[in-house]
């Protein structure tokens, strides 16, 4: 596996920011353009029931999956990435919130950057739905056609049994006709003897 460059991904600039919301809006648009997603580990120090600080991470930060565990997708798969960060709210600072980054480095290779909006709009994505849909619409009609074929040879098959089983009934008629015909025939000795004597009797 090449060395991971822990450079690669820049953090989010540090800075004060009007709502906690805004804060982690402000940082995850960067990650995003980095290659990695920041989310919330932890909320801590409450203060009138809400909490006054957070703990960030690279979304694949934490224990890494078992190599016997279900195969998951490479991108989102934990690898114990390092880089965090926090969130708190000052006091000092009429409440805003103060964003620091912790550890910068990450343990990973960026995500593929996301195509632009729009981008599921141009000619060459419209020819890909296309090409997709006339695949999928072959697909079914040539299932449909290979349904009906296997009707009829079906079909075809029926028929093809009942006429052996016809002609082995008339198979069957023709040997016994047969059987009882051989009874009977007279013997030639005999047709050749009264012949004879028909004849003398006529001259």
């Amino acid at each position: 596996m090449p060395a991971v460059d822990p450079n690669a991904m820049k953090s989010p600039p540090e800075g004060i920011y009007r709502t906690f919301d805004d804060l982690l809006l402000a940082v995850q648009r960067v990650g995003k353009d980095q290659g990695y997603n920041v989310v919330k580990l932890r909320a801590s120090n409450y203060r009138d029931g809400k909490p006054t600080r957070y703990d960030l991470v690279c979304d694949r930060g934490g224990v890494k999956y078992s190599s016997t565990a279900k195969k998951r997708n490479p991108s989102t798969r934990k690898v114990d990435c390092p880089w965090r960060a926090k969130a708190v709210c000052e006091v000092n600072l009429g409440n805003q919130w103060r964003f620091q980054v912790q550890e910068h480095r990450h343990n990973h290779e960026p995500r593929a950057p996301p195509a632009p909006p729009g981008q599921e709009n141009t000619p060459i994505a419209q020819s890909i739905r296309s090409l997709t849909h006339k695949m999928d619409r072959l697909g079914h009609e040539m299932s449909q056609g290979f349904g009906r074929i296997e009707q009829r040879l079906e079909g075809i098959e029926k028929r093809l049994e009942a006429m052996e089983a016809r002609m082995n009934t008339v198979e069957a008629r023709m040997s016994g006709m047969e059987s009882r015909g051989t009874g009977m025939d007279v013997p030639m000795d005999n047709m050749e003897m009264e012949g004879t004597m028909l004849g003398t009797a006529v001259m």
